[in-house]
């Protein structure tokens, strides 16, 4: 009788140990490397979307002119779409928005034209 309330024991405890690190595999990370190379603040914001495209913000900063940061890393669901959103006031268009991959997302973020009223311009390094 022992014997068998053991290997019960055991049997359970490696399916809860199994179902752990099938859980571990459901998220990944996300992070930012942002250069800010616009005349004034920046505003950027790692954002989370789930499949009704409801957006989650996950992570923010703000970075000064001629600054650079990081942001995260954050964990966040595979199944979901991840986006780095930028924006500075003003901004005469919506906040740039980059598609993120797992692992670290490398940018430059600088404005067209001469005056800090113009459109962002955000190029992806590698």
């Amino acid at each position: 009788m022992n014997a068998t309330i053991a290997t019960r024991r055991l049997v359970l405890l490696a399916g809860l140990v199994l179902s752990g690190l099938g859980l571990a595999g459901c998220e990944t990370t996300y992070s930012a490397d942002i250069r800010n190379q616009t005349p004034q603040p920046l505003f950027a914001e790692i954002i989370s979307f789930d499949q009704w495209g409801n957006a989650y913000p996950m992570a923010a900063t703000r970075l000064g002119p001629g600054d650079r940061a990081g942001l995260g890393p954050v964990r966040i669901k595979k199944e979901r779409t991840v986006a780095l959103q930028l924006d500075t006031v003003p901004n005469p268009q919506r906040p740039a928005r980059v598609d993120m991959r797992p692992g670290v997302t490398t940018v430059e973020v600088t404005q067209q034209g001469a005056q800090t009223s113009g459109p962002l311009q955000v190029r992806e390094l590698q």
